[in-house]
């Protein structure tokens, strides 16, 4: 991906996790929210990704829309009133999942691996877990880290 497309990508994930667990909504609606943030970022990625190189096609075609996914997750989880610890831990650990084993998956067809990505991500979600209330002011400050995680590793 082009650092535009990264950029795009991003805030793509970042708008569509303004759209999940709202006050009120069923599992089935976030359900198919989700399924459907699956589909945009599938084709995002599709028209946003390097098609005439090959080596690209690989990483932008399985792995990227999982990492959006996974973007949008940690993004979304902060809005949730109960269990908001929980879910933020859970969301990363989705996210360093997709990293380290579309990695090593990628690892095994000839391309690198970010490894500075997956342990950023892994000391972030681990000392999320320690972590007893999140304020406001720690809400942004681990939003501006995923994104800087996202956009500079």
């Amino acid at each position: 991906m082009t650092p535009l497309a990264n950029a795009l990508a991003c805030l793509i994930a970042l708008g569509c996790a303004l759209f999940l667990w709202r006050k009120g909504s069923s599992p089935y609606r976030n359900g198919a929210l989700l399924a459907g943030f699956l589909l945009l970022f599938g084709v995002f990625t599709y028209f946003g990704g390097e098609m005439f190189d090959a080596r690209s096609i690989n990483l932008s075609l399985e792995m990227y829309p999982f990492r959006m996914m996974a973007l949008c997750l940690c993004l979304s989880t902060t809005s949730l009133a109960l269990y908001r610890r929980r879910y933020l831990v859970l969301a990363q650990a989705l996210w360093f999942w997709v990293e380290l084993f579309g990695g090593i998956a990628l690892f095994y067809r000839g391309l690198d691996v970010a490894w500075t990505r997956i342990l950023a991500i892994f000391w972030m979600g681990f000392c999320s877990t320690f972590l007893s209330k999140i304020s406001k002011e720690m809400e942004f400050c681990l939003m501006v880290f995923w994104l800087a995680v996202w956009v500079f590793f």
